[in-house]
């Protein structure tokens, strides 16, 4: 199963998407990220990449501290090297593209190979400025 985090329009119409993949490579990220949190023993920031409460959804406020936590990932797994644990999970999208991952936030992209965390830390810029919150599709 894929899974898709969106932003809709008031009107139901789709403002902007990530095609993270299959929902368990994200769960991949979000047993990554917990690692960080435990290993480096920083506090925990909510809403920790965990899926929703609310039914599939991010809340603005949500969004606000998962972009402070995404920015924090970023910077770490930049100086972690890459995983091949990871890269077995889009061994044939970084063959497609000719892409060897440098570190581990290389090992985790989007559909078309662009990388995940700028993804989703720029999702969620969306989501803030725009004032809507980010739907699990």
């Amino acid at each position: 199963m894929g899974l898709y985090l969106c932003i809709f329009d008031p009107y139901g119409e789709e403002l902007r998407g990530v095609e993270v993949g299959m929902y368990h490579y994200f769960d991949v990220l979000r047993r990554r990220a917990e690692r960080y949190v435990r290993e480096k023993k920083v506090p925990p920031l909510p809403p920790r990449l965990d899926p929703p409460d609310g039914g599939g959804v991010w809340s603005v406020k949500d969004c606000k501290q998962l972009l402070k936590e995404l920015e924090q990932l970023r910077q770490q797994f930049l100086q972690e090297p890459p995983d091949p644990e990871v890269i077995r999970w889009k061994e044939e999208v970084f063959r497609l593209y000719g892409i060897t991952p440098a570190d581990l936030s290389e090992c985790f992209v989007d559909a078309d190979c662009e990388p995940l965390l700028d993804r989703l830390i720029s999702l969620c810029g969306f989501a803030i400025e725009e004032k809507r919150p980010i739907e699990f599709q």
